[in-house]
């Protein structure tokens, strides 16, 4: 075996520096997740270090989900036997995920927290806004009103964005609040002030943001014993795409490394890209001097782009200032070579089109693209990508249009077209029907954003009318629905959700048809996604009549609107992300760490600009001083951006623009003189060339034992709605109770394992028990009711008095295991292992009653615990002698505890039923041939689409009644 196998010199010096900090300056196209994937495996192989003793950070999910694969990949080939499942492999924001949730209890958040995203956030903000701005004069005399905020930001909305920016500024800057409040411009002391209240509001929420996801992970490394567990079980530390980290992630990777030093960053300034978000291309230069004894390798030979490509944006790049007036370089020195052993024929590989419109240029690239594919130059049109700087419509439209009049398809999911799909309209228009947001029930027509929203209704209400004509059953359908919330009587409620409504229409023709197809469910599902989020943080957990004008004006005229204005993405399949036949449009950024044969950079006169507010407002406060010279930004931004552009080709760069704009940036002349201009080439080598269609395989899927095959054995149905297409669960009450259950024990053997048994007593569990209450009840709309509750309460309580000797023989709770398999991944979660004397024991709890001993459910926890104890002998070498199911619903010990004596010939067994399983869902089995238990269909949103559909008319052993 030897791993230097198809390495060049630089890549093997990259892999043989394994002590100390090491920087491996890696150009495009150099094979930098190849050398890292073989660093990885180096230090394995030598012994330096276990696999769980490793840490692999990168800079988006896709990636480190090929990083994963791709060590597991070579792993097998040179023969390592070592199981890879302790390897940490995650985006930054993913890691700290991780520790957090396993540490959670050393931190100020609950279980259940939330991870806010971009959407959830400005709603989350919006929902404590007067808590945020209001109030400042006691606090912070220099600040006036809440008035200055929409001086500074016009509207509420625009205020919130304002605000978000900040708040993650000083958050990832790790900024001191007290300097901030001192300051003598009025922004920023009140900012100090909403930023404290906003982190106060954030923890009582049991609320995350991305930004302080790093800060509460840091906050846990530097702070808690256990902290210092996780720094001291490190030995090695890789970190890409470096020239994108902030000053927070720099401060977790160095105390990530900081027991060893053995940090190695990989990255390129040259193709840093993320200033918005508060990244900082000082990291990656300055990293020799941060970390001293820094050794240097350059990843110089790009494997990817024709010898003409390589040279334009080397040329590009070198022909740009990059010294500041003190003498300080932006850029190290490099020159990136094209690769030495191969044979790049003479075609014409750097091209230009331009028109004298937007839509002439578009019209001259489709033609482009059109002789590709009539020449057989390429097998298909998804090996062409165009990269925008914005794929709105007003940018990718021209683009768009001028393909599909030849006959094109195009894919641009991120257009934010969402609501411009037919079901979307048809579904958003019955409901606003339903609920009376008609114009009659309108104060007026509201201003800019609001009168979109209301034309788009009004629009929507037209086109539900038509297809209304040709299905009265649908006119009938919504009537009904109407009828129900126009007879609540004052002081009553209707038991229903906003998202109910799409689960009792999508039962009715032509809804029930666009189920069938398999892009206008999922948009059906996204609403869902958007219905069940508007729920949640609106607060509207059943509609009344004292709520009923609040609801549809908050739905509508707030959240509705929000979304119609900012647009919604349109669903993109993991697993295919680049759809035949289409040619890809997508922005630079998206485009960043991706690979096409042709790869058009649009509209290069269009101007761009690069946000410095945040760093001259806060800059001063900042832990090391700016950095780049403030008037150097954008010009150094735009070639960094295009850079990155320019370098996504393999075969053919072009280049296009549209004369009637802006003059290009001097910048690109070295470029565009280096391009032949489209249709005035020499086509005779281009036109022998042929370039067959890559196969790009998809990341392993992880599948989960409880969330995806539990699921699936249940009802079909039910994993094809909720994990297949992912609506979002309207009835989540079981759920709710057997969390409240699980975590509250958790809780249990959490202070058990601390070594702190003792303080476990009835207020102690009772005061864990509502903290975890409240938290569950901040993230579901529909909680449990009393009874249920305490319910919940009284099956923690007895297991607790009655199993003191197992609560003292716990050796974990809450196992991450893995089960790795040729093209998927199971996980699941031990509950319990006990053990004493050399002996261990896995047990696992349902929150429900213990069901008949002949019950089918049985066997599948019993072989569910099989694979359980199968990777936890392998992981400790220590074979478990007992495997028990704990039914928390019983009131007797004797009657909740079921125990099975563990035996290895059951694990062929096991691992086949759930092979067969995963292969179900893999073929998209989602045929309902057996009906479930009259419960199960009781309690699912999809009962009334079953019904419809004739699902629940099967006679095939029918379990129960309805």
């Amino acid at each position: 075996m030897d791993l230097r196998e198809g390495l060049n010199t630089e890549q093997i010096d990259a892999m043989s520096n394994t002590e100390g900090p090491l920087l491996v300056i890696a150009g495009p196209g150099s094979g930098k997740t190849h050398t890292l994937v073989r660093r990885t495996l180096s230090i394995i192989e030598r012994g330096l270090a276990r696999p769980e003793e490793i840490v692999l950070c990168t800079f988006t999910e896709k990636a480190a989900l090929e990083l994963r694969d791709r060590t597991r990949n070579d792993a097998a080939k040179f023969g390592m036997p070592q199981d890879l499942s302790g390897l940490v492999v995650g985006t930054i924001h993913g890691i700290a995920n991780d520790f957090i949730e396993k540490f959670r209890h050393k931190t100020q958040l609950g279980n259940n927290f939330q991870v806010l995203d971009d959407l959830t956030r400005k709603l989350f903000i919006n929902e404590v806004f007067e808590e945020i701005v209001e109030g400042f004069t006691s606090e912070s005399p220099k600040s006036e009103d809440r008035l200055q905020w929409f001086k500074k930001w016009n509207s509420k909305w625009t205020t919130i964005d304002g605000l978000s920016d900040y708040f993650d500024r000083i958050a990832e800057e790790l900024l001191d609040l007290d300097e901030l409040k001192s300051s003598d411009d009025v922004l920023v002391s009140s900012l100090a002030v909403a930023y404290q209240r906003y982190r106060t509001l954030l923890i009582e929420k049991n609320c995350v943001d991305f930004s302080h996801l790093q800060v509460f992970f840091l906050d846990l490394l530097n702070s808690t014993s256990e902290g210092q567990q996780v720094k001291d079980s490190i030995k090695y530390v890789m970190v890409d795409e470096y020239q994108d980290t902030n000053y927070v992630q720099e401060q977790l990777v160095f105390a990530l490394s900081s027991a060893t030093k053995n940090l190695c960053v990989v990255g390129d300034e040259d193709q840093s890209l993320y200033r918005f978000r508060g990244a900082t291309v000082r990291n990656i230069l300055e990293f020799p001097q941060r970390q001293p004894g820094c050794k240097q390798v350059k990843l110089s030979i790009n494997y990817r782009s024709h010898r003409q490509i390589v040279s334009a944006y080397d040329t590009y790049m070198k022909n740009h200032d990059w010294e500041g007036p003190t003498g300080v370089r932006f850029r190290f020195d490099k020159t990136i070579i094209p690769n030495p052993d191969a044979d790049f024929p003479d075609y014409p590989a750097v091209i230009s089109v331009m028109g004298i419109s937007k839509e002439d240029e578009a019209a001259h690239l489709a033609d482009f693209i059109q002789y590709l594919k009539q020449q057989l130059i390429i097998d298909d049109f998804s090996q062409v990508a165009i990269l925008l700087h914005s794929v709105r419509a007003e940018h990718s439209g021209p683009y768009m249009n001028a393909l599909t009049a030849r006959g094109i398809k195009s894919f641009c999911p991120r257009a934010r077209a969402f609501f411009e799909n037919e079901e979307v309209q048809l579904v958003v228009a019955a409901v606003a029907v339903i609920l009376g947001y008609v114009k009659e029930n309108r104060d007026g027509n509201g201003y800019g954003a609001v009168q979109r929203m209301n034309r788009f209704v009004d629009e929507s209400i037209e086109l539900l009318a038509n297809v209304c004509d040709e299905n009265p059953s649908l006119a009938h359908a919504i009537q009904g629905l109407a009828q129900e919330i126009d007879k609540i009587k004052p002081g009553e409620n209707l038991d229903r959700r906003i998202a109910d409504y799409i689960y009792q229409l999508i039962a009715v023709s032509p809804l029930t048809n666009a189920m069938s197809d398999a892009n206008k469910a999922r948009n059906i599902a996204t609403l869902s996604s958007l219905f069940a989020t508007f729920q949640q943080f609106y607060g509207y957990s059943v509609i009344t009549s004292k709520n009923l004008v609040s609801l549809r004006l908050s739905l509508f005229a707030s959240f509705l609107r929000l979304l119609l204005d900012g647009g919604i993405n349109e669903y993109e399949d993991p697993d295919q992300p680049f759809p035949r036949e289409h040619v890809q449009i997508m922005t630079i950024h998206q485009a960043k760490g991706l690979e096409f044969p042709v790869t058009v950079v649009g509209s290069l006169r269009s101007n761009m600009g690069s946000g410095k507010e945040h760093d001259l407002k806060l800059g001063q406060f900042y832990k090391r001083p700016l950095f780049e010279p403030t008037n150097r930004i954008t010009g150094f931004d735009r070639m960094r951006k295009h850079y990155v552009a320019f370098s996504r080709a393999e075969k053919i760069l072009v280049l296009t623009a549209d004369e009637s704009k802006l003059p290009r940036s001097p910048d690109f002349d070295t470029i565009w003189a280096s391009a032949q201009r489209w249709p005035g080439i020499k086509t005779e080598v281009l036109d022998s060339q042929g370039w067959d269609l890559k196969d790009r395989l998809p990341a392993k899927k992880p599948y989960s034992f409880t969330g995806d095959l539990k699921v699936y054995e249940t009802c079909p149905r039910q994993y094809e709605m909720y994990r297949h297409l992912e609506f979002a669960p309207s009835r989540a009450v079981i759920i709710f109770f057997g969390l409240l259950v699980h975590q509250t024990i958790e809780d249990i053997h959490r202070r058990t394992l601390d070594g702190r048994g003792s303080d476990v007593n009835e207020e102690f569990i009772a005061e864990g028990f509502e903290f975890n209450f409240r938290h569950l009840v901040q993230r579901e709309a529909r909680k449990i009711g009393p009874e249920q509750k305490q319910a919940a309460l009284n099956q923690i309580m007895n297991y607790w008095r009655q199993n003191a000797d197992a609560i003292a023989r716990v050796q974990e709770t809450e196992v991450d295991v893995s089960l790795e398999k040729d093209d998927y991944i199971l996980n699941g979660a031990i509950d319990l292992v006990l053990g004493d004397d050399n002996q261990l024991e896995v047990l696992d709890f349902k929150a429900q009653k213990r069901p008949a001993a002949d019950h089918p459910m049985i066997k599948t926890y019993y072989q569910q615990l099989c694979i359980y104890a199968h990777i936890l002998e392998e992981r400790k070498k220590i074979r478990p002698s007992k495997l028990h199911i704990y039914w928390t619903g019983e009131a007797d010990k004797n009657d909740a505890l079921m125990s099975f004596d563990y035996d290895p010939k059951d694990v062929v067994e096991a691992a086949q039923h759930f092979e067969e399983v995963v292969r179900a869902i893999q073929a998209e089995q989602f045929a309902v041939l057996e009906v479930p238990e009259a419960k199960v269909c009781n309690e699912c949103d999809f009962k009334p689409y079953c019904e419809s559909i004739g699902t629940l008319k099967i006679t095939t052993k029918t379990k129960g009644k309805r």
